[in-house]
Parts: C-alpha cells; sequence; structure tokens
C-alpha cells in the first residue's frame, strides 16, 4: 500500500505531463483526482495507477470571468470527463472556441493533452 496521495503529488504528476489516477488494490476502482478510501468499496488501501488517456465529455462550462490567478487565460473552458477506466476528471478542454459554446457536443470521444500557461501547466482534454 502506497502512502496516502497528496495533492501536491497530483500537481506534480501533470505539471511533469504525467497523469496518474489511484486505483483501489481491493476492487479496481480508478479514483481521479485520488483519495485516501475508495469511492466504491471503502477500501483504504490504493496505489497509483496510469491510465489511457481516453475518455468522453460529460459537461463543461466556459470561463469568461476568472479568478486573479486566471484572468489572463480567459475566456477558456472547464469541463467533466468520464476517462475509459470508469472515473471522472474536471480539466480543461481544449480545441473548441470558447466564444461558440453551441459547437460543443456533449459525449464527443476526447484524449488527454497538457495547457502550458506560463509556468503552470494543466490537465486537459481535446476531441480525438
Amino acid at each position: 500500500m502506497s502512502d496516502r496521495p497528496t495533492i501536491e503529488e497530483y500537481r506534480a504528476k501533470i505539471t511533469n505531463k504525467q497523469f496518474q489516477a489511484y486505483k483501489c488494490v481491493g476492487c479496481g476502482a480508478v479514483i481521479t483526482p485520488p483519495s485516501g478510501t475508495c469511492y466504491s468499496c471503502g477500501n483504504n488501501e490504493m496505489d497509483w495507477t496510469d491510465v489511457s488517456g481516453k475518455g468522453t465529455l460529460v459537461s463543461f462550462t466556459v470561463i469568461h470571468i476568472a479568478p486573479d490567478e486566471f484572468v489572463d487565460e480567459a475566456p477558456y473552458y472547464i469541463a467533466i470527463i468520464e476517462l475509459e477506466e470508469g472515473s471522472r476528471v474536471t480539466c480543461r478542454l481544449e480545441g473548441f472556441d470558447p466564444l461558440k459554446p453551441e459547437e460543443v457536443e456533449l459525449g464527443v470521444p476526447v484524449s488527454l493533452t497538457y495547457i502550458t500557461e506560463g509556468e503552470k501547466t494543466y490537465l486537459a482534454f481535446k476531441p480525438t
């Protein structure tokens, strides 16, 4: 069993473009962002695992008025992606014009990518 995950580890993996999720040793459920307890069975034995980087767009919104830290990046998409492994992750959505959200279709297949803005690297997905 690994140590309890931290948000710092999760962010470091994204910064290094090595996105991983946590996987329950007991039932195999994949969890993102990582948690010390499995959402499916309550087990607390978890390990980092690679994910396919493929998923489906479940939901999205366009951020026009961003928090101070992200104001220079607006407008941008925030999305919820259901990974092939069954877990959902919140991320940036690339490949669509944020001024034309009507062109985005839910259910579209997406694949993992990353966005680097200055010194920040974000988890992102784009249509395949």
